[in-house]
């Protein structure tokens, strides 16, 4: 199964192989030293002076921990909203009942960093948070230029790279955060249910738990408990620690984030291209575009039915996935994950003969 939903993402066999494992106790201590490579391996890849702080769950439950973490009791939160990811954010912040403002800029739509600025300039924020890639349009946000007004305003910036990490070059100094979350099922390709957060060193070693907030979740903690410990907090996922560090190996021998990134530019040329080619028509604008994912316009044809054909696909040994939240009707294709551009071929063939068989000439 090819999965080309915005993650979990396909992985290797030898992924999935080292999920089955002998069985150890999560408090030994050579489990902590594999928790350590780990946390080592996915920091190096977005700086030298940075830590990952580990979490059991999605990578939801990350967002949280440094929303939930770095906002005092005192401070006040930004959100940058322009798709479901950055509502979620807003939603994290109003449950924790946290003083906070949201720039609504809608879903689908680029960030207007001039109303960005100004919002700043308003005074009173202590934190700012937007999402790099908003998988539900495929839109690449301009973190840096925002993460440079932040540094102007004296603001410290919460960046969801969920699905950007790992599969785009970036780095902390780069784009001017000072905590960058993502997860183990996105373009590490790893196994979904672990998360993390990269955060500063000289951040975190300061950062104390907010009174209030999550017990779970909370970042100072997590990450003092496994320096004196060298364990997590709670018992971790297992397996998933074990099949993360395959994915980390297999990320250098690759040949790191740069030849990874290369390859879904290749696997993203061969895919729209074919897309093009059958009449789909793309939801954003060329520079706007994230090639990790895609937001195509759902065909007007009377025989088009998305479910009809996500079933079609799907017998055919490929996932697709449902738009969500756009002003225009879309269907989502990713091309992170362990996959080639032939596999991209073999889709656009596999849609090719479901169009027929749905019998549709004309998409629009």
């Amino acid at each position: 199964m090819i999965l080309l939903n915005p993650g979990p993402a396909t992985t290797t066999q030898t992924v999935k192989d080292a999920l089955v494992c002998e069985d150890i106790c999560p408090r030994e201590q050579s489990f902590g030293d594999t928790m350590g490579r780990v946390a080592e391996g996915l920091a190096k890849l977005v700086g030298d002076d940075c830590v990952a702080v580990l979490f059991g769950g999605s990578g939801t439950a990350a967002v949280e921990a440094a929303v939930a973490s770095a906002v005092p009791e005192d401070g006040k939160l930004l959100v940058v909203d322009n798709g479901a990811y950055g509502t979620r954010i807003a939603e994290m912040a109003a449950a924790y009942r946290m003083a906070h403002e949201v720039l609504d800029l809608g879903v689908g739509e680029p960030v207007d960093l001039a109303r960005v600025e100004a919002k700043l300039a308003e005074g009173g924020f202590t934190h700012l948070a937007i999402v790099h890639h908003e998988t539900t349009t495929g839109m690449l946000n301009p973190v840096e230029a925002v993460g440079a007004l932040c540094k102007d305003a004296g603001v410290e910036m919460i960046v969801d790279a969920m699905s950007s990490y790992a599969g785009i070059p970036i780095s902390m100094d780069a784009l001017g955060a000072d905590f960058l979350v993502s997860s183990s099922n996105k373009c590490i390709q790893g196994m979904a249910g672990l998360s993390f957060v990269l955060c500063r060193r000289a951040r975190i070693e300061t950062m104390q738990r907010v009174p209030g907030r999550s017990l779970y979740l909370s970042l100072a903690d997590q990450y003092r408990f496994f320096l004196k410990n060298h364990q997590m907090r709670f018992t971790p996922p297992v397996q998933l620690v074990y099949a993360l560090e395959q994915a980390i190996r297999e990320l250098e021998a690759e040949g790191g984030v740069e030849a990874r990134h290369r390859r879904y530019a290749a696997c993203f040329e061969v895919l729209d291209g074919g897309m093009r080619e059958l009449g789909f028509e793309r939801l954003l604008p060329e520079a706007q575009l994230s090639r990790i994912l895609t937001a195509y316009l759902e065909p007007t044809h009377p025989a088009y039915s998305y479910d009809r054909m996500h079933d079609l696909l799907f017998a055919r040994g490929f996932t697709i996935y449902p738009g969500k939240g756009a002003k225009k009707d879309t269907f989502r294709l990713a091309n992170m994950g362990a996959i080639t551009p032939d596999d991209m071929s073999r889709f656009i063939v596999a849609l090719r003969e479901v169009l027929a068989e749905m019998g549709i000439d004309r998409l629009y």
